[in-house]
């Protein structure tokens, strides 16, 4: 049975869990800040607009929630992080592809371990999925900080 104190993280989590997957009508980062430098150098970029901003600051604040909550707050938000990392991914290479801009072993690294996060996520019990979450953080951190950069570098 779940104490009073699980419940409220839990409504809480979902709130913004479906808050920072809905379209633009709904400020997804309203008192959260954005990590910093993430959209440095993307500015003006055809393409970078908001678009790809609301995408960068949805995840940010997406993963400020993940590193917040625990035990089964996870389990229970598990199938939506999934999602958005999986869009995120899918989202990045389009745009590298569509700016014709190669991936480097650097990136392929982290995509595929990444993707084998999301592959694995599922099957693990909670302590598991919990002890995993600091990597798999800084796994999608380190995604978008290589991407905010490898565009950097293409606008120059």
């Amino acid at each position: 049975m779940r104490s009073v104190g699980s419940a409220a993280v839990f409504t809480a989590s979902f709130l913004l869990v479906t808050a920072c997957g809905r379209g633009d009508d709904v400020p997804a980062t309203e008192g959260v800040e954005p990590a910093p430098d993430t959209m440095a150098g993307m500015e003006g970029m055809p393409g970078m607009q908001t678009g790809d901003a609301s995408m960068m600051d949805r995840m940010n604040t997406h993963m400020a929630m993940m590193r917040a909550i625990g035990g089964d707050s996870i389990m229970a938000v598990l199938a939506t992080h999934r999602q958005m990392v999986a869009n995120m991914i899918a989202q990045m290479n389009r745009e590298m592809r569509d700016m014709q801009m190669p991936t480097d072993a650097a990136w392929d690294a982290t995509v595929d371990s990444l993707r084998s996060d999301l592959t694995r996520m599922p099957e693990m019990s909670d302590a598991e999925l919990q002890a995993m979450m600091p990597q798999h953080d800084r796994r999608v951190t380190r995604l978008m900080e290589m991407h905010t950069g490898m565009m950097g570098r293409m606008s120059r």
